[in-house]
């Protein structure tokens, strides 16, 4: 507790300092009114704009640090400018000081960074903060008069405004920064429910061939019963894959119903989905290959159900096409609506596919990629999780590509396939 209330009172000491270094430099920015010694500055703005955002400052101190900073520079220039002494130069920059500390005071009194929950009562505050600090200083200066009051009202009136006009954009920027933070948490973490989705659909395949393995060897048992010990490694066989089923089913259904849980969204748009991949993958291009430039287009917008497909297939195909470029190259990714089809277009210029090899490229475990450090071989499943998610949306992909000129890969989805789960 001691240590918390330590590190909090050092770091409002270093705030009260900083914002007071900075009101004194805006305080430099000031006119004498109608030919008199009374002064009216931009510190005063920014000493009120300072305590209506900041809570962890020291308003008082704030006050007197200011004050004295602000006085002591003002007093330098006209040191040098003119040949006037110590004592009066106390005399002129003393009852500034005194301002400052007023509103030090008022802000220590009435805190404006509470306050500020009604922008009409923050404006109240900051207005009879100006006016009353600034009554203050005329009667030490001996300046009181009518008209003297009059343009401390105006005054206040519009250093109070400019004050809560600032006070509102600082506010808008700060939703703004807020939301656009929302936004990219938003967007990660869509993508990454799109690879949870992915590795769920996979482990739903496995799980649907190990009963087709269970089945054959049950069958295997049947037909060799009591005949040979073959009969008994079938059924231990069997025995094995359902209880490998099982706990496939297990973890299935966690992440379903992760998944479940997560997606909030029963529609997304493609454009959503294009917007939220491009973010990403732009990020993703700069720490792999910034010499890549990626290009999203599409034709015509529409909203899908089963959009965490669609994240996974473009997701896969991109960071395959990154893969293949070395500098310079350009990746495009085409969205079209035709024949009630969605037809998604990736392609690169890229070093491309070899031939021999473009025919096995969506086989399991198939791959040309290693780790250069050390020598492991890529699992070679991006592809085939491609091929199959598209399969089970009814949908078709081809591969068109050759050295040094780059790869296309073309999928085309029933649009119905993509509006029910």
């Amino acid at each position: 507790m001691k240590e918390k209330l330590k590190v909090k009172t050092k770091i409002c000491l270093k705030n009260s300092i900083l914002f007071s270094i900075m009101i004194s430099i805006f305080a430099q920015i000031y006119i004498y009114p109608f030919n008199s010694k009374f002064v009216l500055s931009l510190g005063v703005i920014a000493i009120g704009f300072i305590f209506s955002i900041s809570k962890k400052i020291y308003p008082f101190l704030i006050g007197i640090i200011a004050g004295i900073f602000t006085a002591f520079i003002r007093s330098i220039g006209l040191i040098r400018s003119s040949d006037m002494y110590s004592n009066d130069l106390i005399i002129q920059f003393i009852p500034a000081v005194i301002f400052y500390i007023s509103y030090g005071i008022l802000g220590t009194m009435f805190p404006l960074n509470k306050a500020n929950k009604s922008i009409v009562n923050l404006f109240f505050h900051l207005i009879c903060f100006d006016i009353i600090c600034n009554i203050i200083e005329i009667l030490v200066r001996s300046m009181f008069s009518i008209s003297t009051i009059k343009v401390i009202l105006i005054t206040g009136f519009i250093r109070a405004s400019i004050q809560c006009i600032a006070f509102l954009i600082y506010n808008y920027q700060k939703l703004y920064i807020k939301k656009a933070e929302h936004q990219k948490r938003y967007s990660e973490l869509n993508l990454m429910v799109s690879k949870i989705h992915a590795e769920a659909f996979y482990l739903q395949k496995s799980t649907n061939d190990l009963n087709n393995v269970m089945k054959d060897a049950y069958n295997l048992y049947e037909l060799t019963k009591g005949k040979s010990q073959v009969s008994t490694k079938a059924l231990a066989i069997a025995q094995n894959a359902h209880e490998i089923r099982k706990n496939n089913d297990r973890v299935l259904k966690g992440i379903n119903q992760l998944i479940e849980n997560v997606e909030k969204t029963e529609y997304m748009s493609i454009s959503e989905i294009f917007s939220i991949i491009s973010d990403n993958t732009k990020r993703q291009i700069e720490s792999f290959n910034a010499n890549v430039y990626i290009e999203f287009k599409l034709e015509k917008d529409y909203y899908i159900k089963r959009y965490y497909d669609i994240f996974s297939i473009l997701n896969n195909l991109i960071i395959n096409a990154i893969e293949a470029c070395i500098s310079k190259n350009i990746i495009s990714v085409i969205g079209e609506i035709s024949e009630e089809k969605l037809l998604l277009l990736v392609s690169d210029d890229g070093t491309g596919i070899d031939e021999d090899i473009l025919p096995y490229i969506f086989n399991v475990g198939f791959s040309t990629k290693f780790n250069n450090d050390t020598g492991a071989m890529s699992t070679g499943i991006g592809l085939c999780h491609v091929k199959n998610l598209i399969e089970d949306l009814g949908g078709t992909i081809e591969v068109k590509s050759s050295i040094n000129q780059g790869t296309e890969f073309i999928v085309k989805i029933p649009i119905l396939k993509l509006e029910n789960r």
